[in-house]
C-alpha cells in the first residue's frame, strides 16, 4: 500500500494557531477589560492585576515548559500545554468571580501558554530544513500580528501585519541566503513591537 503524503506545512500551521491563540486572548481581555470589570462585579486595578500575573506566569514558566521538552518530547509539551490552556479557557469563560478568572486565565492559562509556545519553535525547527525552515519561521514570526488584528479591528497592528507579510513573502523569494536568514528575525521582532 502507497502512504498517503502529510500535509507539508501542517506543523507551521498547527503552530501558529497556538500562537494566534494566545495573543487573540491575551489582547481580547485587555481590549474587554471595562466589560469583565462590570460583569464580575470588581475593579478596573484587581483585573489589571490578574492581567500581570498571567504575563508574569507564562514568562516565568517559558524556560520550565523548554526543559520540560528534554524529559517528555516537543509533541507531549505541547499537547499537556494545549490540555490546560483548553482547562484554564474553559474555566476563565464560565467564571462567576474573580477568583475564578484568577485560576482560569491567570494561572491554568499562564501554565499553558508557557508549555505551548517554546513546543512551537521547537516542532517547526525539527520538522522543516532549508528554504522551507526559513518559510516556515516566517510565517510563524507573523502569526502574533494575526491574534493583534482581530482582537484590535482598528490600529498600528495594521500597518505591522502588511510588514509582516511582506517580509514573509520576501523569505521565498530572496536569493541570497545570508538575507534570508534575517527575516524570520525581523518578522518576530515586528511582531513583539505590535
Amino acid at each position: 500500500m502507497e502512504e498517503k503524503p502529510q500535509f507539508k506545512w501542517g506543523v507551521v500551521l498547527v503552530s501558529c494557531i497556538a500562537i494566534f491563540i494566545i495573543v487573540l486572548d491575551s489582547s481580547a481581555m485587555n481590549v474587554a477589560i471595562s466589560a469583565v470589570v462590570v460583569d464580575l462585579h470588581t475593579d478596573l486595578s484587581t483585573i489589571q492585576a490578574l492581567i500581570a500575573i498571567y504575563a508574569l506566569t507564562m514568562a516565568s514558566l517559558m524556560l520550565a515548559g523548554s526543559k520540560l521538552q528534554d524529559v517528555l518530547g516537543r509533541k507531549k509539551t505541547f499537547l499537556i500545554g494545549v490540555i490546560v490552556y483548553g482547562i484554564g479557557t474553559a474555566t476563565a469563560t464560565l467564571s462567576v468571580n474573580v477568583f475564578m478568572l484568577f485560576i482560569g486565565w491567570s494561572l491554568l492559562e499562564g501554565i499553558g501558554a508557557a508549555l505551548m509556545l517554546p513546543a512551537t519553535t521547537t516542532m517547526v525547527s525539527a520538522a522543516y530544513e532549508g528554504k522551507d525552515r526559513l518559510t516556515a519561521f516566517g510565517i510563524w514570526g507573523a502569526s502574533p500580528l494575526w491574534g493583534l488584528l482581530s482582537a484590535r479591528s482598528m490600529g498600528s497592528s495594521h500597518v505591522l501585519c502588511h510588514l509582516a507579510i511582506d517580509l514573509c513573502v520576501r523569505t521565498t523569494r530572496c536569493p541570497r541566503s545570508t538575507r534570508d536568514e534575517l527575516v524570520p528575525a525581523r518578522v518576530k521582532a515586528t511582531s513583539y513591537v505590535a
